[in-house]
């Protein structure tokens, strides 16, 4: 789960953190009947965090991650990662961050 980009990454969701993190959201989602890879949760929080885009507003990076998702050619089986699936994500991921007391500006 610490992807190659962590090692650049200032802020505080790193390592063992942000594997909790990203098993935690993939375990919320399963409880919720979404069925998704525990390798795209992991992408989702990696890349916004690789673009610097963690700390905007869930809409504008839900829709920026979507489209570079698909500039990179990245597809899921047997949907599209679409921006209301990476929301889905992005909102267990505030979740997480509020319960380990870390502002999104700073995860």
């Amino acid at each position: 789960m610490n992807g190659p980009a962590e090692a650049a990454w200032t802020g505080r969701l790193t390592g063992a953190l942000f594997t909790e993190c990203a098993e935690w959201i993939w375990e919320q989602l399963q409880e919720e009947g979404v069925f998704l890879a525990g390798e795209l949760v992991e992408l989702i929080l990696a890349t916004e965090r690789e673009l610097g885009i963690h700390d905007r507003d869930l809409s504008t990076i839900a829709s920026l991650l979507e489209a570079e998702f698909a500039a990179r050619g990245i597809q899921t089986a047997p949907g599209a990662l679409t921006a209301e699936l990476i929301r889905a994500v992005l909102e267990w991921e505030d979740q997480f961050l509020g319960f380990a007391g870390i502002p999104r500006a700073e995860s």
